[in-house]
């Protein structure tokens, strides 16, 4: 297709013959007859002498175009011939090579895939292996697990069965104890009921002695004396009030008696009590000779007694049940008292040496139950001695005197805290202290004097006997029963009389035994929380139980 260009100078072509005349321009119509060079195309001869005439535009005659296109596509057909024949060859490498190719990719495809394909497999039986050594490590910790399990749920069935049977046991006692006093309540009232009966039957003899005698006049005249003294005999035993007044008592006594229950060292405890009774002795237990001067101190639990050596000053335990005495605190350590906090842990009053400083350090010592020490506890020091008596009240909190002094403290043993300082009136402490059920302290006053105080330091009462000569005082934690032990002058014995926390003396003697040459200490004596009573002779420790009578 021709161009047009802007009109100049026209040129002036010749035109050849011999090419395609057929070719024309799709502008004129006319044959072709040129080609410009700088536009590269073929044009018409109205092209050229319109459009193409001005320079830069280079006209050649457009055969000596197609002969030199020719000429040049001519000597490049063998090197193009030669290179179609290195294509065909080519082609045929390719093919060769793209199928020998193909062959051998495929070769190393199904290497690659067989090999692989058994890694996968050994791969998967590594997997294998591995779940089943899992799964069998698995069950063998699910076996562990389980035999673990059920054998802490057997231990637990165990101890729980253990508590279960010693709560049956405590109970089948307390049964059998209200038993007895049932029983000896019930034989009382059938001997007093037979007694009544008897005189019941002799006045209806009577009565009928008199209405048959009354019939004749010789009878009555020869039987009637007879009669007379037997009306006046019976008369005079006074059944009706002998009997009366011993029912009036069967109902005071057989009221007295309660169930009893409380925390004493943190564990429960449960019994009869209430009544006086007779406490008998069941058992006696001899206290090894290296205790050289044994007292009574307290109790650890219900069948480990605290033993002090009053000569050396070592601390000793001893089981009521297999009677076996070992030594827990070595010689030189002044005990003055000791107490349980709950089940693990003691609290141990002291006497020290040291008598510098604001605070008493070492007075009161906390131990385990093995006698390991778990820490001291200090508390205001006072002039005088350093003695220190303690106990624990039914809170759990430690109460704690100084020896000669007003104040008693409350101390929180969980964190050595005092939380209240009682502070008597007019009185100090001389001995020990004991906490009672109802809040109140019993704090030795005197020689032979014990005072009940309230948390406020207020007197509450005085329990004094001008008899008592040495008295230590105890308290049955669950009762609040006082029970003093002391050395009788006249009769050349210990004696052991009960006290109210009110400061009534219930029963005198309850408890009464000589004392041997081992020891011219005055021992407290103890009743447990199951309500066995305990003594010392300085030979042996005495065990009482009490038995109700009427």
């Amino acid at each position: 297709m021709a161009s047009r260009f802007p009109e100049g100078n026209q040129l002036q072509l010749r035109p050849r013959k011999g090419h395609d005349m057929k070719w024309s321009c799709d502008k004129h119509g006319e044959p072709i007859k040129f080609y410009c060079k700088k536009h590269k195309i073929p044009i018409c001869h109205p092209c050229a002498t319109k459009d193409h005439s001005q320079k830069p535009c280079e006209l050649d005659d457009i055969e000596d175009v197609i002969f030199e296109r020719r000429r040049q596509l001519d000597e490049k057909r063998p090197k193009f011939q030669g290179l179609h024949k290195q294509l065909e060859a080519l082609s045929t490498k390719i093919k060769t090579v793209s199928t020998s190719g193909s062959t051998h990719l495929r070769t190393i495809n199904n290497n690659i895939q067989d090999s692989y394909h058994d890694k996968i497999e050994s791969v998967g039986e590594k997997e294998n292996r591995m779940i089943r050594v899992i799964n069998e490590e698995a069950d063998e910790e699910i076996r562990l697990v389980n035999e673990k399990r059920e054998k802490r749920i057997k231990d637990c069935n165990t101890e729980r069965e253990n508590e279960r049977q010693i709560i049956k046991d405590k109970e089948a006692k307390l049964l059998a104890d209200a038993k007895k006093i049932s029983e000896v309540v019930s034989k009382k009232i059938k001997d007093l009921t037979d007694k009544n009966q008897h005189v019941i039957n002799t006045v209806k003899n009577i009565e009928s002695t008199i209405t048959r005698i009354n019939q004749h006049d010789e009878t009555l005249v020869n039987e009637a004396p007879q009669v007379l003294a037997s009306i006046d005999e019976n008369l005079s035993l006074n059944v009706h009030q002998d009997v009366s007044v011993c029912l009036d008592r069967i109902q005071s006594e057989v009221e007295r008696v309660e169930f009893v229950e409380g925390e004493v060292g943190g564990e429960y405890c449960g019994r009869i009590g209430g009544y006086i009774g007779k406490w008998e002795l069941v058992k006696s237990i001899h206290i090894p000779s290296v205790v050289n001067n044994p007292c009574v101190n307290c109790l650890v639990s219900d069948d480990e007694i605290c033993v002090r050596d009053v000569g050396n000053n070592g601390m000793y335990i001893t089981n009521i049940n297999t009677q076996h005495t070992e030594k827990v605190i070595d010689e030189g350590v002044w005990i003055t008292s000791c107490a349980l906090i709950d089940s693990n842990v003691i609290v141990c009053g002291k006497e020290t040496g040291d008598r510098t400083g604001d605070r008493l350090n070492g007075c009161i010592t906390l131990y385990d139950r093995q006698w390991s020490v778990i820490r001291d506890i200090s508390i205001p020091r006072n002039r005088g001695s350093n003695g220190v008596y303690v106990d624990v009240d039914r809170d759990g909190m430690i109460i704690a005197a100084q020896f000669d002094q007003s104040n008693i403290y409350v101390i929180n043993p969980a964190d050595d805290k005092i939380v209240n300082t009682i502070t008597m009136q007019g009185k100090k402490v001389w001995d020990e202290i004991q906490a009672l059920s109802s809040g109140d302290i019993v704090v030795k006053t005197g020689d032979d004097e014990f005072t009940v105080i309230s948390r406020s330091g207020e007197e509450k009462a005085v329990i004094h006997c001008d008899e008592w000569y040495g008295p230590q005082c105890r308290v049955d934690k669950l009762t609040d029963t006082l029970y003093i032990a002391y050395w009788d002058g006249a009769r050349n014995t210990i004696a052991v009389d009960q006290a109210s926390r009110d400061g009534i003396i219930q029963a005198r003697r309850i408890v009464e035994y000589e004392q041997s040459d081992r020891t011219n200490w005055v021992s407290p004596c103890i009743v447990t929380p199951t309500g066995n009573f305990i003594g010392c002779d300085g030979d042996k420790l005495l065990i009482y139980k009490k038995t109700y009578i009427l």
